[in-house]
């Protein structure tokens, strides 16, 4: 399979029809294998094994799933299981281990929470977003990751949305200064002059001085790994959602036109734009981020709405049809193929994953409340 070279048109998307697929396929996943939460497919069938890099950070994701469908869905006990998942990582609120506590918890119980606040669901996601903050380096005033305290990842812009959430639930602007603080690292020492990303940055841990750049599934440190893009994208927009810092949407702009620099032929991107020799042309999981985060761009920017809501939607179309939506095989487990966890280890290679699928469904969420949208204007 090569990339085209000529732009491809958009996709009609029939979000019922993907909806329903999407609801038969979590369905097939949860009666064949109950209370698992698997992280990617071999061969097209789920996976149920623990993650094997990096500590379990796909739990909310199967729980979001369902959050969706029993907002989308009108069959009536997706929200009886969207609440049995999301207790599935409830113990992990107190898990000071991972830099991913916002992964675990924002589908999950953040979810949960904009449904039907309660104390129970406003006590989780402090006790998480507390959990994540333990993380926070005051000298370079940024997250650590799991693999080093001296290490940080792009990556952790998805999750300090948990933090701004919490710090507005508990009235603690300690929770809200650690996100905003990273946020800012982040934009400065990890997204670079041309609007492109790196994955992990390195610091002293001691004197917070900066030292360099590195990635686990980029092509190489300097270069552009696109699911690391697809994370800032969300992340810097979010930021700007809970704090009004025209930077965050800046950089959020910026990020945007990047992505959309490298889309004028195929939407849906490779893993890395500066590999010359890509052993796939497709990562789909960062396509899937990529739309649902452009699509939230366009809710916040009305000066770019058209801009980003049309590349946001072309994004969708093509991913909501074959080859990529896998509604044409009765094999395959996931709903979108095509995606990769971890290319340098061999990990998910062109498979299905837990987050390719959530956001992808979450983008299809966004759709149809812009189609929502557009039927109450015409009325």
């Amino acid at each position: 399979m090569t990339r085209p070279g000529m732009a491809i048109d958009p996709s009609p998307i029939d979000t019922a029809g993907i909806i329903e697929f999407a609801a038969n396929q979590v369905r097939r996943l949860v009666d064949t294998h109950p209370d698992a939460i698997p992280v990617h497919t071999r061969d097209g069938r789920w996976l149920i094994a623990d993650d094997a890099w990096a500590p379990s950070w796909t739990g909310g994701f199967l729980a979001g799933q369902m959050w969706v469908l029993a907002g989308l869905h009108p069959d009536g006990s997706w929200r009886e299981r969207a609440e049995h998942y999301s207790r599935l990582v409830e113990g992990r609120r107190h898990d000071r281990g991972t830099h991913d506590i916002g992964f675990l918890f924002t589908p999950s119980w953040g979810r949960w929470h904009r449904a039907a606040p309660s104390e129970r669901t406003a006590t989780v996601l402090v006790d998480a977003a507390r959990s994540l903050a333990s993380n926070f380096n005051e000298n370079g005033r940024y997250i650590r990751t799991w693999v080093d305290p001296g290490s940080t990842f792009i990556d952790i812009m998805m999750n300090v949305d948990l933090l701004f959430e919490a710090a507005a639930i508990a009235d603690d602007p300690s929770l809200s200064g650690v996100a905003y603080e990273h946020a800012r690292t982040s934009r400065r020492h990890l997204v670079r002059g041309d609007a492109t990303t790196a994955h992990e940055g390195w610091f002293d841990p001691l004197t917070g001085e900066f030292q360099r750049h590195a990635t686990h599934q980029g092509y190489r440190s300097d270069s552009s790994w696109v699911r690391g893009h697809a994370w800032a994208l969300y992340g810097f927009t979010s930021c700007y959602i809970r704090t009004g810092d025209a930077d965050f949407l800046d950089t959020a702009r910026a990020l945007a036109d990047t992505y959309l620099r490298h889309a004028d032929g195929d939407p849906v991107p490779p893993n890395d734009w500066e590999d010359p020799v890509p052993e796939h042309p497709y990562e789909a999981s960062a396509g899937s981020i990529l739309s649902s985060a452009l699509l939230q761009l366009a809710e916040v920017d009305v000066e770019r709405r058209d801009r980003y809501e049309s590349a946001g939607l072309r994004l969708l179309g093509r991913l909501g049809s074959p080859p990529f939506l896998a509604v044409d095989d009765p094999a395959w487990e996931g709903l979108i193929r095509l995606a990769t966890y971890h290319r340098a280890n061999g990990l998910g290679v062109q498979e299905s994953n837990m987050w390719g699928d959530y956001y992808f469904l979450e983008a299809v969420e966004r759709a149809a409340a812009l189609g929502r949208a557009a039927t109450a204007e015409a009325r």
